[in-house]
C-alpha cells in the first residue's frame, strides 16, 4: 500500500516538472506542405486593368482620328464596316444595318469602348460593362477578326473570354475598390423596406454584389435593405448568374445569327457594298479622278503621277480597289482589303508602300503585293491592268 502511494506521488512530480528540451538525436516533426498565401481576391487585378485601359485607349484613339468620320478618307468607319463584311456571317447586319448609319454605328463604338474602359477601371457597373465589352468583342470577331486564320490570331476572340471572366468574377475582380458596393448601398437606403428582398436579388445579380452576412435589424428597418456599417455592400458570384450570363451570350448568338440568315434582301445587298470615293494619294498632292463600273476607265494615265494611287471598286466582287503606278511608270492593281482583319489598305508615297491602317500589315506593290510585315503573311489579291496606249484609258477586267 505504501509503494503504490509513493509510486503515484513520483508520477504526479514528473507531470509537474517542466517540460525539457528534446535531445538531439530526436526526430523532427513530420513534413506537411505549407498552405498558399491568399492572392486569390487579386489574381484578376492585371486581367481587369488591362482591358479598362485597353478599351478607354480604343475609344480615344476613334474620337480624335481625323478619318474615322470622314466619308472621303480612306480610314472612314464606312469603308471598315464594307471591308468587314467581306465573308462575314454577319454580312447582311453590317451591310443593311450598320452601313446606311456608319456614323452613327461608329459614334457608339467609341463612346461604347470609352464607358466600358471606364467602367471596369472604377468598378462603375461592372458587371454591365463586361457584357457589353464582350459583346462588342464577340461582333469584331465576327466582323473584323473573322478571316483571320487560325482564329487565335487574331486578338478579339480572347477579349471575349476576357470580358466573360470578369463578368463572372464581378465587383471582386481586381482585388480593388468598386464603386458598385457602394452604389447598391446607396440604392438600398433609397427603397421601400418591402422591396429589399427583391432589390437584394436584383443587385446580386447585376451588379455581383450582396449585403454583408452580419444583419443588424436597426439597420434594416433604416435603409430597407442589409447594408454593413461600411455603408457597402459585399462582392460576390452565384452559380444562377452563371446561368444566366450563359443564358444572355446563347440568346445573342441567336438574335445574330436570325437576322444574318433571315434578313430581308440579306443576299441581294452582299455584293453592293460601300463604293469607295475616288480619290488618289499621290507623292506632289495632286488628286487624279476614278470612275467606278465594269469595263469603265477607274482612271487616265495622264492624270496618276508615278509613285501614286487611285482608289476604286473592283467590279467582279465589289471590293475596294488600289490602282498604283509605280516609280518606273507601271501600273499595277490590287483588291484592297488585307488579308490579315479586312481594313482597306492605302497607299504611302514615302514609304512606296500598301499600308494597313488598322494593325499595320505593309505590302509592296512592285513585288506583286508581296507582304513586308506583318501580322499577315498573306499577299493582297492582284487584279489585271489594261492601258489603252491610244486614249490612255486605264482599266481593269473582271
Amino acid at each position: 500500500m505504501k509503494q503504490n502511494a509513493s509510486t503515484l506521488r513520483q508520477r504526479r512530480r514528473q507531470a509537474q516538472r517542466p517540460a525539457t528540451s528534446a535531445p538531439a538525436t530526436a526526430k523532427h516533426a513530420p513534413l506537411t506542405a505549407w498552405t498558399p498565401a491568399p492572392l486569390t481576391a487579386r489574381m484578376l487585378a492585371p486581367l481587369r486593368l488591362f482591358l479598362g485601359v485597353t478599351f478607354v485607349y480604343a475609344g480615344i484613339q476613334k474620337l480624335t482620328d481625323p478619318q474615322f468620320f470622314s466619308p472621303d478618307a480612306a480610314g472612314y468607319i464606312g469603308r471598315q464596316i464594307t471591308a468587314f463584311a467581306a465573308g462575314s456571317p454577319i454580312r447582311a447586319l453590317l451591310l443593311n444595318l450598320a452601313l446606311p448609319h456608319a456614323a452613327l454605328f461608329g459614334s457608339l463604338i467609341a463612346w461604347g469602348e470609352l464607358a466600358i474602359g471606364i467602367g471596369a477601371l472604377l468598378g462603375l457597373l461592372l458587371r454591365p460593362a463586361a457584357f457589353f465589352g464582350g459583346l462588342l468583342s464577340l461582333l469584331f470577331f465576327l466582323s473584323a477578326s473573322w478571316r483571320v486564320h487560325p482564329y487565335f490570331y487574331g486578338s478579339d476572340i480572347v477579349f471575349l473570354f476576357a470580358w466573360l471572366t470578369i463578368l463572372v468574377a464581378g465587383p471582386a475582380a481586381g482585388g480593388w475598390f468598386a464603386l458598385d458596393t457602394y452604389l447598391a448601398a446607396w440604392l438600398a437606403s433609397h427603397i421601400p423596406p418591402e422591396s429589399s428582398v427583391r432589390f437584394e436579388r436584383a443587385a446580386n445579380v447585376a451588379l455581383g454584389v450582396q449585403p454583408p452576412a452580419v444583419d443588424s435589424s436597426a439597420t434594416r428597418g433604416r435603409t430597407g435593405g442589409r447594408v454593413g456599417r461600411s455603408g457597402r455592400y459585399v462582392s460576390t458570384t452565384r452559380r444562377d448568374f452563371v446561368k444566366g450570363a450563359f443564358a444572355g451570350v446563347t440568346t445573342t448568338l441567336g438574335a445574330i445569327l436570325a437576322v444574318t440568315l433571315f434578313s430581308k434582301g440579306g443576299s441581294a445587298s452582299a455584293t453592293s457594298g460601300y463604293p469607295p470615293a475616288p480619290t488618289a494619294t499621290t507623292g506632289v498632292g495632286d488628286v487624279a479622278t476614278a470612275t467606278v463600273g465594269g469595263g469603265s476607265p477607274i482612271a487616265m494615265a495622264s492624270q496618276v503621277p508615278k509613285n501614286s494611287a487611285v482608289s476604286f471598286t473592283l467590279p467582279a466582287s465589289g471590293d475596294p480597289g488600289v490602282l498604283v503606278r509605280l516609280s518606273n511608270g507601271n501600273f499595277v492593281a490590287f483588291d484592297a482589303v488585307c488579308t490579315h482583319a479586312g481594313c482597306p489598305v492605302q497607299y504611302d508615297p514615302s514609304s512606296r508602300l500598301l499600308l494597313c491602317p488598322c494593325h499595320g500589315a505593309a505590302f509592296d506593290p512592285a513585288q506583286n503585293a508581296a507582304v513586308v510585315q506583318g501580322p499577315t503573311d498573306i499577299p493582297l489579291a492582284s487584279a489585271p491592268v489594261h492601258v489603252d496606249n491610244a486614249t490612255g484609258a486605264i482599266t481593269v477586267s473582271s
